[in-house]
């Protein structure tokens, strides 16, 4: 049972990650009002320690990654007011917190993350069922495509 939050963990904050993601070459596909940016990357092992032993505390270290990491973008350009642009994003990341499990249940088993980017491409705040809807959408896709 996956629970229906949004943690820290899942959120991209790589600056090298986000810039790989957008340099091209990577998976893209529209569902309006969003762009939906996406690639596999391959689990980072632990080159300094090959063990997994923190060698402070000689306990194993464990970092847990999740499957999925997102990254929300709305652009100035298209909304002009701070206001708009954190509503739209809250209304992504809802969307997606509600139907990640999709996405969470096609990923077990791989050996490889997925990271994917929600960019809005609408000059007009949607409402919270067509974003919803879109983002269903997305995920499905990118589902059926692993």
């Amino acid at each position: 049972m996956i629970k229906h939050t949004l943690k820290k963990s899942e959120r991209l904050t790589s600056q090298l990650t986000i810039d790989k993601l957008f340099a091209g070459g990577n998976a893209s596909m529209a569902v309006f009002p969003l762009r939906v940016v996406y690639m596999k990357m391959e689990e980072e092992k632990d080159v300094s320690n090959p063990s997994g032993a923190d060698s402070l505390s000689g306990s194993a270290h464990f970092s847990i990654e999740p499957p999925v990491s997102i990254l929300v973008s709305v652009p100035k350009k298209r909304f002009r007011h701070a206001v708009d642009r954190n509503r739209m994003k809250r209304l992504v990341r809802e969307a997606y917190r509600l139907n990640k499990h999709i996405l969470w249940e096609a990923m077990e088993g791989k050996t490889y993350r997925l990271v994917i980017a929600f960019v809005c491409i609408t000059d007009v705040l949607p409402t919270f069922p067509a974003v919803k809807k879109s983002v269903t959408k997305a995920l499905v896709r990118i589902s059926e495509k692993l």
